[in-house]
């Protein structure tokens, strides 16, 4: 009855807000929907997004995250992990070249769960890797119905956690908060891209 009722509300929300599968590899992790920036962001590397401006966000697509050893992260699951954001971001850079409608495109967004302030350095150190930078006022004040908001996520993420992935699920979970890290369009098709995709683009 979890998987059902959590399979029919992600499924609506998808609908909603537009999110979709660019491939049908099976060991992507991620959909994605576009949207435009409400206003500018400034990134730690000195580069801004402007408002008005096309990106990519990417959600997790939690059929295909690695499951979560009942023992605890171990280093296959790790390496698991590392490959299938390599990959995702591969499938990726050639969904957007071979699309015209995303010539406009011009970074991907993601959002980092986190509890702690030392999971936050961790994941925002893992995203570093794969080109994604923080913006400056990376966990902005909220309001109260943002704050609302962000618990009905992390209520819904544990539900999906529980449906499919228990071993990962703990106490502090709805304690989460995110931090928004961006790779700008160019980075991705030099990064993920082929070489032929990369001359195509202009630079962020």
């Amino acid at each position: 009855m979890l998987n059902a009722l959590v399979s029919t509300i992600d499924r609506a929300l998808r609908d909603r807000q537009g999110i979709f599968e660019y491939t049908d590899c099976p060991h992507c992790m991620f959909r994605l929907h576009v949207a435009s920036i409400a206003r500018d962001i400034a990134l730690v590397d000195g580069t801004q997004l402007s408002a008005g401006s096309r990106l990519i966000n990417l959600h997790l697509w939690n059929e295909h995250i690695p499951p979560f050893p009942s023992q605890g992260p171990t280093l296959r699951w790790a390496r698991g992990i590392c490959d299938g954001l390599e990959i995702s971001l591969r499938e990726l850079a050639a969904f957007v070249a071979s699309h015209p409608a995303f010539e406009d495109i011009v970074a991907i967004g993601g959002n980092l769960l986190f509890v702690s302030t030392r999971q936050a350095d961790l994941v925002t150190h893992l995203a570093a890797r794969y080109g994604f930078v923080r913006s400056v006022d990376s966990v902005p004040n909220r309001s109260m119905s943002q704050r609302l908001h962000l618990l009905g996520e992390n209520i819904l993420i544990s539900m999906i956690m529980m449906s499919q992935n228990p071993a990962a699920l703990r106490r502090d979970f709805l304690r989460r908060d995110n931090k928004p890290v961006y790779l700008h369009r160019g980075e991705l098709m030099r990064r993920f891209g082929t070489r032929g995709d990369t001359r195509r683009l202009a630079k962020p």
